[in-house]
């Protein structure tokens, strides 16, 4: 499933960050400018009334003053750009420049939501004002959060590069910028300290999408994953990088991330809930596809729910992992039980393709017989039939939960036998094969040889033949 980043960014803007960015660098003065616009007419020269502490800042003139009370009362974006376009054109030196800029950033920031052509000019913007004011932090994160949706599907090496400085400027000034001292006395410290992790997160997942432009994988994962650990809130986030890490073939982890985006529904930044429906079936079939089955995926589904990151010791194992541990488990089984391994290879010889030939060789043959020192075979007891006075007795040689041996037995066994010959217990025989079936395996044999049980069986005539390859 694939998922754009720019995609994701349409969701962080809704973050605290944003709201409380925004908030910090409205134009200082403006409200008591508007306050005063009724009351006095500074003239030429003149600071604005309302008892600023500014000496060294003055209007040029009335109109001046005028133009920035009514940009300060106009909330539709469009229309509050062109009066700062005014200002610019009228005013192009003002006492009130560094003001002038943060208008600009915040109103060209409200067009990008969803104006695509305005990201770039806040771009263009943001590193303007970083020229002459290269700590600005309202600058850097604009570039941060809306950069990586200004180059299209190909970026310009330079665009990369500007959003590059403009993140990491985010994060080496996030400890200044949000030091408590700063903290506005309107706003929580819990709030004050969440802005700080989305601004972080922002920061990092643009690192992210520049790595990605350059095919650093590694990098934008390691990005993705620190942004995630600064801000956990970030749905969208998850997504991507669940995408990258499914790429890379790390499919545990890209599991986790797929459940994470798509259970996440806030208190943060969440996707659609359809997005979130498309993901989590997503998952559902992956994780499947995967492992073989279903186990553990309402498990790793709750999990995500709390955690943005997957737990250190996530393990999900592959089918083909499965099968190789299976295997390895089987030859050590070989390798260790002789009993075992002639059992082993006369199913093997039976199920392939000669397998009527080699059962025509057997039949009537006392099996192990003492073949290479092996004088029984051992099962588990699976079923007893009838349970009083069994004359079929089904065994698990392999599995001990699946049956593949039949003990069938020419008068029922009579009560001693059945101390010994109970569902679960481990039973050694050995005797005459008389039928078997590829699938469902089963090999059968009739009146038994089981040591330390006595039956009426008719004595053998069966030969002794070595039946191992």
């Amino acid at each position: 499933m694939e998922f754009c980043l720019t995609r994701a960014g349409k969701s962080l803007v809704a973050t605290s960050a944003f709201a409380l960015i925004t908030t910090l660098v409205s134009a200082p003065g403006a409200a008591n400018a508007q306050a005063a616009g009724a009351q006095q007419q500074p003239a030429a020269g003149q600071q604005p009334a309302g008892g600023q502490q500014q000496s060294a800042k003055n209007w040029k003139d009335r109109a001046e003053y005028d133009l920035y009370v009514k940009i300060t009362q106009t909330t539709d974006p469009k229309a509050r750009l062109e009066l700062l376009n005014t200002w610019q054109d009228k005013y192009p030196q003002t006492d009130y420049s560094q003001e002038r800029n943060q208008f600009f950033l915040v109103t060209l920031n409200q067009l990008a939501a969803t104006d695509p052509s305005s990201r770039q000019k806040l771009v263009d913007k943001a590193s303007e004002v970083l020229k002459t004011d290269p700590k600005n932090f309202t600058a850097m994160y604009f570039i941060a959060l809306r950069g990586p949706s200004a180059g299209g599907a190909s970026p310009s090496p330079d665009l990369v590069s500007t959003v590059e400085s403009g993140a990491r400027g985010v994060i080496e000034n996030a400890d200044a910028q949000f030091d408590p001292s700063k903290k506005p006395a309107n706003v929580s410290d819990a709030d004050f300290a969440k802005a700080k992790k989305g601004a972080l997160g922002v920061a990092h997942n643009a690192l992210a999408w520049a790595a990605t432009t350059k095919k650093d994988t590694a990098t934008a994962e390691n990005e993705y994953k620190a942004s995630l650990q600064a801000d956990p809130d970030q749905g969208g986030t998850s997504a991507a990088y669940a995408q990258m890490l499914y790429t890379d073939k790390k499919i545990p982890e890209a599991l986790f991330e797929y459940a994470r985006a798509g259970e996440y529904a806030g208190p943060g930044p969440s996707l659609p809930a359809d997005q979130r429906a498309k993901l989590l079936d997503f998952y559902n079939k992956a994780y499947t596809q995967y492992h073989g089955s279903s186990d553990g995926s309402q498990q790793l589904l709750d999990q995500a729910k709390t955690a943005a990151l997957p737990p250190d010791n996530l393990n999900i194992s592959s089918q083909q992992a499965q099968a190789q541990q299976q295997a390895n488990a089987m030859q050590q089984r070989i390798d260790s039980d002789p009993a075992f391994k002639m059992w082993y290879s006369i199913k093997q010889s039976l199920t392939g393709d000669t397998g009527d030939q080699f059962f025509t060789n057997m039949k009537g043959a006392e099996v192990p017989g003492g073949a290479e020192g092996v004088k029984d075979f051992t099962g588990t007891v699976i079923t007893i039939d009838p349970p009083d006075a069994p004359t079929k007795v089904t065994l698990g040689v392999e599995d001990p939960t699946k049956a593949d041996t039949t003990l069938v037995f020419s008068k029922p066994l009579n009560s001693a036998a059945l101390d010994k010959i109970k569902v679960g217990n481990k039973l050694d025989f050995s005797g005459v094969a008389e039928s078997y079936t590829k699938d469902p395996y089963m090999l059968t044999f009739t009146d038994p040889t089981i040591p330390g049980v006595q039956t009426t069986a008719p004595p053998k005539t069966g030969t002794r033949r070595r039946t191992g390859r």
